[in-house]
């Protein structure tokens, strides 16, 4: 799936727009998913449907990889670890203020999934896993 390096931070995704988001089961078993991240102060965060598969998993789980791919999915460099947390709805505007420009795809995909799917949608922050939040 992705490259076996890992990174103490989150270098490898600068610039990327779109990561493989790996979280783990209940049993262990990683689940990969192409998303939109936007990377910014030594942070990744991304949106997702409240109650989609990635969202049950990491109530269960927060340990995470990233690594930056196309949309397809296809890892094309480095995979780092990381922690991830639902931000909580005071956080989550203030964060989200900076987060959500209509140029960046993380805006659309919130759109997209808002809209057109009618879902509620949340957001995630990741930190290194090497990181004390």
């Amino acid at each position: 799936m992705a490259s076996s390096d890992r990174s103490a931070d989150f270098a490898p995704l600068e610039g990327s727009t779109t990561a493989l988001l790996t979280t783990y089961r209940r049993g262990g078993e990683a689940v990969g998913t192409p998303l939109s991240i936007v990377v910014t102060g030594g942070k990744a965060y991304f949106v997702t449907a409240g109650d989609s598969g990635k969202a049950k998993r990491l109530a269960h789980n927060d340990r995470v990889t990233l690594a930056p791919c196309t949309l397809s999915g296809k890892v094309t460099g480095e995979t780092v670890e990381g922690r991830a947390r639902r931000l909580p709805p005071d956080e989550r505007r203030q964060t989200a203020k900076g987060l959500l420009k209509p140029t960046r795809s993380l805006f659309w995909s919130l759109v997209t999934y808002r809209l057109v799917h009618g879902k509620k949608m949340e957001l995630f922050e990741v930190v290194p896993a090497t990181s004390t939040r």
